[in-house]
């Protein structure tokens, strides 16, 4: 895979004029949990409160619904799981219940370093409150997953999982529960699952995005994308791939080339490709690492301009982007971590 010029341009200064200019972001700590925080997802989980939720899951096994309620925010316990729960996303994975459902992923029992088998578990609400259901367990942790429409001849989405287990599996909900819909092999750990381009792609720690698509009633991998880092967060924007790596870069994916757009010393633990700056042209880019910062990437021509805009007193663990309601219609960034934090991070009233 061709890799290309590296674009990124470290924010050390800035002339009065280009600083004057900058859109400024607000940070809020939503919830403080005191327990690392694994995976963050945005979207509409509960249909009493207006607006997206957050949720997020921990090393407890908990899964956590913050919502807004007149001006401030609130949340639920909406799980309890044996295992430390590592990621989590939202999709429409089960037809027959109205809305959409949280699909958090894991550990079927221990923390994420003890070994054993992986699990992944959606979580719905109901009328009788916040219930949860066993998708799958797998012989090693699962690591990443993704909810989408990957076989449009079945209603409603699909649930991808990846992770140590050596094979991305589909799943789908039907009258009968749960099934196996099919699988495909990965020649290495994976860490995390976006639904882009009609298949699943999928960030793995050997370098590798590998494509997973359904052909012909077949599932099959192909490698998309090689860099030397390990590759660990994935999304997409605009018809592009944005993937956090563990050599510390950020990288634009598409056409078949990478193109790294910021660098940190640190591992990269974020990767967001959003209109978070709408009086701006394009999309902005965003991620958060071991380096405890919360960076903003700003498109200037061929280059990118970073500026921090949050610092944590520990490593991030993932970073999402969404509709929660900030000026514009801007999309809200959401970062936790090891600090056990829930950070809101959005663009500015001007």
């Amino acid at each position: 895979m061709r890799r290309v010029a590296l674009l990124a341009l470290p924010l050390l200064g800035a002339c009065a004029g280009t600083e004057a200019s900058a859109p400024r972001f607000t940070s809020q700590v939503l919830l403080e949990t005191g327990t690392k925080l694994g995976g963050c997802a945005i979207g509409d989980l509960d249909p009493a409160h207006a607006g997206n939720e957050i949720a997020v899951v921990a090393s407890d096994g908990s899964v956590l619904v913050l919502y807004r309620v007149d001006g401030r925010w609130e949340h639920e316990r909406a799980a309890d799981f044996e295992g430390e729960m590592i990621q989590c996303a939202v999709g429409d994975a089960d037809p027959a219940h109205a809305g959409l459902e949280l699909v958090a992923v894991g550990m079927k029992s221990g923390g994420e370093d003890s070994g054993g088998q992986g699990a992944a578990h959606v979580v719905r609400k109901g009328e009788r409150g916040w219930q949860s259901e066993l998708v799958t367990h797998d012989a090693a942790l699962i690591h990443g997953v993704a909810v989408g429409d990957v076989v449009p001849e079945r209603a409603g989405d699909e649930v991808v999982t990846v992770g140590y287990g050596g094979r991305a599996r589909v799943f789908g909900r039907g009258a009968d529960g749960w099934q196996e819909l099919g699988s495909a092999p990965l020649e290495s750990d994976a860490k995390t699952a976006v639904v882009w381009g009609g298949g699943v792609a999928i960030a793995c720690t050997d370098g590798t995005i590998r494509m997973l698509e359904h052909e012909n009633g077949a599932w099959t991998t192909s490698v998309i994308d090689r860099a030397q880092g390990g590759q660990s967060r994935i999304s997409s924007g605009g018809g592009r791939l944005i993937v956090a790596r563990d050599d510390g870069a950020l990288a634009l994916v598409e056409d078949g080339t990478h193109t790294d757009v910021h660098v940190e010393s640190d591992k990269l633990r974020g990767a967001v490709l959003a209109d978070l700056d709408p009086a701006a042209e394009g999309l902005e880019a965003a991620t958060a690492g071991y380096g405890a910062a919360v960076t903003v990437l700003h498109p200037e021509g061929s280059s990118w301009r970073a500026r921090t805009v949050y610092t944590d007193t520990d490593r991030f663990h993932h970073l999402a982007a969404g509709d929660l309601g900030a000026p514009d219609g801007a999309a809200s960034l959401v970062a936790v971590g090891y600090s056990g934090r829930v950070i809101l991070i959005e663009i500015a009233e001007r």
